[in-house]
């Protein structure tokens, strides 16, 4: 389905990141292949967020779904949407929409992926997404979920948003960006230190006030735990949590720790989402 495309100019400058040579260390697109399997409550949804340039996701629509709690999900680097179809179902059977974004050049989705347009590109889809659940009778409160490189997106819309939301989830995500492009193997000389504030997180998720988890993997050795404690810390949230998971890496928290995380997710949703 694709929409109107609403327009947003964002007031930070991040195009000093968006130099090919850089792109290509910060994001790993992968693409689609072969035919995605489509249900009635597991289907794709298209947005244009440029001229000739669309951004595909995967929806898991929950039984109640006019009524159940929604969470738009960005997910991280080297994913693309139709991998969540294993986790997809457990949302769904928990009572909650999850819809899960892709970014450009990622599964279906046309273009380049940069910096820049990553981020702008959240907002769009974001309002498309709300006019989409709007037009189609949903009536549930809507959340925002990042994961890893996603959380980039969530947090930036939570920034923008909160009074439309119900509340932010936190997985692996990074408060230190140059710290975590140092470590995908961008030089220091690169990277201006009068701009590392810029594209921090840091300042943004000060500004969140609504509730908001973080998860995060006790040995993640790409996102270190300090990140995830260090947003934990500075949330400007009253109500915010947490979750530590023991031995867990980067890409496996839900190997080590299924229950505490869905528990986790389940409780602040039903806590805040569902109010």
């Amino acid at each position: 389905m694709n929409l109107v495309r609403t327009m947003y100019s964002s007031k930070r400058d991040l195009s000093f990141l968006d130099r090919s040579e850089l792109s290509r260390l910060i994001f790993y697109p992968r693409k689609q292949q072969g035919n995605i399997r489509e249900t009635e409550d597991t289907y794709s949804l298209s947005f244009t967020v440029e001229k000739d340039i669309d951004i595909v996701g995967r929806f898991y629509r929950t039984v109640d779904y006019k009524y159940a709690p929604t969470i738009l999900f960005f997910h991280g680097n080297g994913e693309i949407a139709t991998d969540y179809d294993f986790i997809g179902p457990t949302y769904q059977q928990m009572g909650v929409n999850l819809f899960v974004v892709d970014y450009r050049g990622y599964g279906k989705s046309s273009g380049q992926p940069s910096f820049s347009n990553m981020i702008t590109d959240a907002h769009t889809i974001y309002q498309q997404f709300r006019k989409y659940l709007v037009t189609n009778s949903f009536t549930g409160p809507v959340s925002l979920m990042g994961r890893s490189l996603g959380s980039a997106s969530a947090i930036e819309l939570a920034s923008h948003y909160q009074d439309q939301l119900a509340c932010l989830i936190i997985e692996s995500g990074f408060a230190y960006t140059y710290n975590l492009l140092k470590r995908l193997g961008i030089p220091s000389s690169v990277l201006p230190p009068e701009r590392e504030e810029d594209v921090s997180t840091i300042p943004l998720i000060k500004k969140v006030k609504i509730p908001t988890l973080i998860i995060h993997g006790e040995n993640d050795m790409i996102i270190p735990l300090e990140d995830g404690v260090a947003l934990h810390k500075n949330v400007g949230a009253d109500e915010k949590d947490i979750l530590i998971i023991p031995m867990a890496g980067h890409n496996d928290l839900l190997l080590y720790g299924p229950e505490d995380y869905m528990t986790a997710v389940k409780r602040i949703i039903t806590n805040y989402a569902t109010d």
